[in-house]
C-alpha cells in the first residue's frame, strides 16, 4: 500500500478524497438530508492527505504535511495577494461580462467590506483547511518531485475537479447551477479550466511561500467567499470571463516565472520520494 502511495501520489488522493467526501455527499445528492450537510464533504481532501502521509511511511510524514500550516513568513505581499486577488478577480471579471453583454455592474448593491470576514473565516477553515493538506500539502511536494512545477498544477488541477463531480448534483450548489445552463460536459470542462488556471495561481503562491498550507488556505477560503460576497454563481457568461481571465493572469505568471518552478527566486517545493 505504502508502494503504491508513493508511486501514484494523485491518484491515491483522488480516490481516498473522493470516498470520504463522498460519505458526506450521498445523502445530499441523495435528498436525505440538506445541502448544507455537503459542506463536511469539504474535509475529505486533508483527511485523505492526513492518512496517506501515514500509510506513506516516511518517518514524520505526518508532522511534516501537518507542520506546513505553520509556516507564515512569506512577506507582506504574499498576504495581500491571498486576501486581496480573489475580489479583483471576481469584480473583474464581472466588468469582462459586462463588455460583451452582461449585466451592469453595481457596487452598491454590495454589503460593506467587512461583512465578509465571518465567512471568510468559516470558509478558510472548512474549505482552505478541509482541502490544502490535500491537494497542496500532500500532492503538490510530491508531485513536483517528479514534474516541473506547471505539469503539477495541471494533475492537481483535473483531480481537483474531477473531486467535484457529486456536486454537479447538489441542488443549490454553483456546480449544479452551471450543468443545467451549460449541460454536464460543458460545464465540467469550463470548471476544469479554471481549476487548472486557479492551481497554477495556488503553486504561485505555494512555492514562493516554502510550502505553506496556511497561505494556500486563506487563499482558497478567501476565494469562495469573495465569490458570495460579489454574488458570483458560475452562469456561462461569468464562468467564461473569469476562467479566461484567471488564464491570461496564469499565462503571465508561467511566462515571467517559468514553469519549472513559478518562481524567480525559489526552486519548487519538493519532497523526495526516496526519502524515508
Amino acid at each position: 500500500m505504502s508502494t503504491l502511495v508513493k508511486e501514484y501520489p494523485a491518484i491515491s488522493l483522488f480516490v481516498l478524497a473522493f470516498a470520504i467526501s463522498g460519505v458526506f455527499f450521498a445523502p445530499v445528492v441523495a435528498g436525505v438530508l440538506p445541502v448544507g450537510f455537503a459542506q463536511l464533504g469539504a474535509l475529505g481532501p486533508s483527511l485523505a492527505g492526513i492518512i496517506l502521509a501515514a500509510i506513506e511511511g516516511r518517518k514524520g510524514g505526518v508532522r511534516e504535511l501537518l507542520g506546513r500550516f505553520l509556516i507564515w513568513r512569506a512577506g507582506i505581499q504574499w498576504w495581500a495577494f491571498v486576501l486581496l486577488f480573489p475580489i479583483i478577480a471576481y469584480l473583474g471579471a464581472r466588468y469582462l461580462f459586462n463588455l460583451f453583454g452582461g449585466p451592469t455592474v453595481d457596487l452598491s448593491a454590495f454589503g460593506p467590506l467587512y461583512s465578509v470576514v465571518p465567512t471568510m473565516l468559516f470558509l478558510i477553515v472548512f474549505a482552505g483547511m478541509g482541502e490544502e493538506f490535500g491537494w497542496r500539502g500532500f500532492a503538490m511536494p510530491r508531485l513536483q518531485a517528479r514534474y516541473n512545477a506547471l505539469v503539477s498544477s495541471i494533475i492537481v488541477g483535473v483531480i481537483w475537479t474531477l473531486w467535484h463531480l457529486p456536486m454537479y448534483f447538489v441542488e443549490g450548489l454553483m456546480q449544479y447551477e452551471m450543468r443545467l445552463a451549460l449541460g454536464f460536459v460543458p460545464a465540467l470542462l469550463i470548471y476544469m479550466a479554471f481549476n487548472i488556471v486557479n492551481s497554477v495561481q495556488h503553486t504561485w503562491v505555494f512555492n514562493n511561500a516554502k510550502g505553506s498550507v496556511l497561505l494556500a488556505c486563506v487563499f482558497h477560503g478567501a476565494g469562495n467567499a469573495w465569490a458570495g460576497y460579489v454574488g458570483f454563481r458560475g452562469s456561462p457568461g461569468e464562468g467564461t470571463a473569469f476562467t479566461v481571465l484567471n488564464g491570461i493572469i496564469a499565462l503571465i505568471i508561467v511566462l515571467l516565472a517559468g514553469p519549472a518552478h513559478l518562481s524567480r527566486k525559489n526552486k519548487r517545493n519538493v519532497l523526495e520520494l526516496e526519502e524515508g
